[in-house]
């Protein structure tokens, strides 16, 4: 099995991208690493946002990092620095309830960009990524039977939902990892951060992921009351697109997946058997609630 290496708030099969800090002609920037031209997609992405409602000209101040270039020779990616503290942690919620408004009107911005990228996250592309999330679980020989099959019925209950659900969905420009952890509180407002996820997707799948963030965070106890997670955040959201970004069936699905995303690949919620199978059994009655088909456990 590969070795695992944290990046953030997700958890990689490779190293992670090496990043480093320079002071480049008074200011100080942001260097990040990429194989090849990796990182080229994203700094063209990052430059058409920069141009977009969230970028240089928003009300405010930017609602992220000025990319400043890309080196196809070294494979660097360089953005302006932000200055500021992580609204998150994994551990400490910090201000993911206070400033969820906030958040929300950022998040807007994001979705509200226009920018278009070549990824593309689907509802069956999403069943697909789940189900290799458990086919990974069950190469681990240190895996028990009674955890593998709390990732088999959350993957089928997921399966269950949208694996043949090929019905047309209005895409957004999605951040792909929305998180406390990927905002930064700096002196002007908050900065969204760390775009190498960018994909276009339904606007359920970064609510989803900020939700179930947060309640994993916070300890995976009592019910994930999605209105409770993410009342503000909607709020400032529908505030300034003027729509609201949710609908329940596809928010719920999506939350399904994100949290076998997270105890696939965070080593504390890994390894801690009963939090594991409390976040399992909740994404498996989450996609549940909203079937397509029926998929036989024996098939």
């Amino acid at each position: 099995m590969a070795r695992e290496w944290t990046t953030g708030s997700t958890v990689a099969l490779e190293p992670p991208r090496p990043v480093r800090f320079e002071q480049r002609r008074g200011s100080s920037v942001v260097v990040k690493s990429y194989p090849g031209t990796d990182g080229a997609p994203v700094h063209q992405a990052m430059a058409n946002l920069w141009a977009s409602p969230l970028g240089r000209d928003r009300a405010g101040g930017p609602g992220m990092p000025e990319p400043l270039g890309f080196d196809g020779r070294s494979g660097e990616l360089t953005t302006s620095w932000v200055p500021g503290t992580r609204l998150g942690e994994r551990g400490r919620v910090g201000g993911g309830v206070s400033r969820a408004v906030e958040v929300g009107i950022l998040l807007a911005d994001l979705h509200g960009s226009g920018v278009v990228v070549g990824r593309v996250r689907d509802r069956q592309a999403i069943a697909r990524s789940v189900a290799r999330k458990v086919a990974d679980v069950a190469t681990d020989p240190t895996t028990s039977s009674v955890v593998l099959d709390a990732f088999l019925e959350a993957s089928l209950a997921v399966d269950r939902a949208w694996a043949e659900d090929d019905t047309a969905r209005r895409h957004v420009l999605s951040h792909g990892d929305l998180s406390p952890h990927h905002v930064v509180v700096s002196a002007s407002g908050l900065v969204l951060i760390d775009f190498d996820r960018l994909q276009l997707a339904e606007p359920e799948r970064d609510l989803a992921s900020w939700a179930a963030w947060m309640w994993v965070t916070g300890g995976a106890r009592g019910e994930l009351d999605t209105t409770a997670l993410l009342g503000d955040l909607v709020c400032g959201y529908a505030a300034r697109a003027r729509r609201a970004p949710a609908d329940r069936s596809a928010l719920e699905v999506h939350l399904a997946a994100n949290l076998v995303r997270i105890v696939h690949g965070w080593p504390a919620v890994r390894h801690d058997t009963p939090t594991l199978l409390r976040v399992l059994r909740r994404a498996t009655a989450l996609a549940d609630r909203h079937p397509t088909r029926r998929v036989d456990l024996a098939s």
